[in-house]
């Protein structure tokens, strides 16, 4: 299971909003920042909330972890991108070999790939859930 670490946005009738929160750094640049980050920071203008299933009883402003399950991720991708690129292939080698040329083969492709973009768009993943409450005290030191 993968997990991430979230803040609870609001709440909802389906599950809840959270916003995804930035790990303090994986050490190896040592919490100065990489360009990994910065490249993404470019990109990303506003924080993104995902609706996630939850059965605890949450407030906004609470940090959880939420999972989501092994493979779900590559079987998003491959149904988001491998199925409309195979569809594509599949659609101009088709139109190729009904009438050669680059013209077929180009419409075969477009159709291909519209074919693929429409089921895919139809497929449903496994959302995300959450699976605990993050524990802010891990450590309790005792005095004396």
């Amino acid at each position: 299971m993968l997990e991430q670490t979230a803040e609870v946005i609001k709440m909802s009738s389906d599950g809840i909003w959270v916003r995804a929160v930035e790990p303090a750094g994986c050490g190896t640049c040592g919490g100065q920042g990489c360009a990994t980050r910065r490249i993404a920071e470019l990109f990303q203008r506003k924080p993104r909330h995902f609706l996630v299933d939850c059965d605890l009883s949450l407030s906004p402003g609470d940090r959880v972890v939420v999972g989501i399950a092994r493979g779900s991720v590559l079987r998003s991708a491959l149904r988001v991108y491998g199925l409309p690129l195979g569809l594509m292939l599949a659609g101009a080698l088709l139109a190729q070999a009904v009438q050669p040329g680059d013209g077929p083969a180009l419409v075969g492709m477009l159709l291909g790939g519209m074919a693929g973009w429409l089921i895919a768009r139809g497929g449903r993943s496994a959302r995300p859930v959450v699976l605990r409450r993050e524990d802010v005290n891990l450590f309790h030191l005792k005095k004396g």
